[in-house]
């Protein structure tokens, strides 16, 4: 008897849970971006969440909440009910926010959300203005040997491209360094004005400039050749390791019913394969780049453990 009594419950807990996603969403689904608007983060959380709305009955509204090198938008949703209804559209940074302790103390790790899917990649690139004796990144590695040195503009210390010099510098033998302008708004006119000879810039910010003719992309720091630029080669084509992939995506609470994450994840993979996201995507100069949720928590656990070993390497962590 007690055993078909926990058969009879167990059925009808999953009938009620079924029911209850059948349901979902109820209301409207708030999505936490942890930078400010305007930017490719939230441009992207923003299409994303026009196109969830166009297939569920309520609105998805995108939310900013800034500060504290992304955590105070990743803590947000980290401590949120588990219950679909608060998102977060986040970075590396804010999914893995425990291997930066180096820089910032955050109240969360990414033991406390769950990867639902990874929706976009921005597109870090070395460039150099388009007149430039410099061809290749081969060209920027035997002028670092012959002048003893080079400075590329980065948009700072421990960022993507500053790690890939790191690991492009011990690899080869040469001395590059940054030159940290803080973002891409400050990097581009430097380059532009020769103030340096080689730039790392997101390539959403350079396609005007290469539309124009006045810049020449010589490699990407993604995973695989971009749709934006397909005859542009990546760093890893050129033998140099990404120490983590720079994706953007859709998290929840760790708490997240397995069935809500996944009917979530179902509808990000239908939207990515829709024209109308994919033109808005194109038209800002946005990689899509999707993952279903089991290969994005792959995907971040093996950054997270490539950072941990480059920071750890490089001395960032107090003994």
């Amino acid at each position: 008897m007690k055993t078909i009594r926990s058969v009879v419950l167990f059925a009808m807990g999953l009938l009620f849970a079924g029911l209850a996603l059948a349901e979902y969403p109820e209301k409207p689904i708030t999505i936490i971006v942890p930078y400010p608007a305007g930017g490719v983060m939230d441009l992207t959380a923003r299409a994303l969440a026009d196109s969830m709305t166009s297939h569920i009955a309520h609105p998805v509204i995108v939310v900013n909440k800034t500060g504290a090198g992304a955590t105070i938008g990743g803590a947000a949703v980290a401590t949120a009910p588990p219950d679909g209804y608060t998102l977060g559209f986040f970075p590396v940074a804010a999914a893995v926010p425990e291997v930066f302790r180096f820089a910032y103390s955050a109240p969360y790790s990414s033991n406390d959300l769950l990867p639902v899917s990874a929706v976009a990649a921005t597109a870090m690139s070395f460039a150099v203005k388009a007149d430039s004796p410099i061809k290749s990144m081969k060209d920027v590695i035997e002028l670092a040997r012959k002048s003893g040195g080079l400075l590329i503009g980065t948009p700072g210390k421990q960022t993507l491209p500053s790690m890939i010099m790191v690991k492009m510098a011990a690899k080869e033998g040469v001395k590059l360094d940054d030159v940290p302008f803080g973002g891409d708004a400050k990097t581009l006119p430097a380059l532009l004005g020769e103030h340096v000879l080689v730039g790392a810039i997101d390539y959403a910010a350079l396609k005007p400039s290469v539309e124009a003719g006045k810049i020449r992309v010589l490699a990407v720091c993604t995973e695989k050749r971009i749709d934006l630029a397909p005859d542009v080669p990546t760093v890893l084509e050129l033998g140099y390791d990404l120490p983590y992939v720079s994706s953007l995506g859709l998290f929840g609470p760790k708490a997240l019913p397995e069935a809500v994450a996944k009917k979530l994840d179902e509808l990000v993979a239908k939207i990515v394969k829709e024209p109308k996201f994919a033109q808005r995507m194109k038209e800002m100069s946005i990689q899509i780049s999707y993952k279903d949720g089991a290969t994005y928590r792959q995907a971040l656990a093996r950054d997270r453990d490539n950072l941990e070993t480059f920071f750890t390497q490089q001395g960032m962590y107090k003994k």
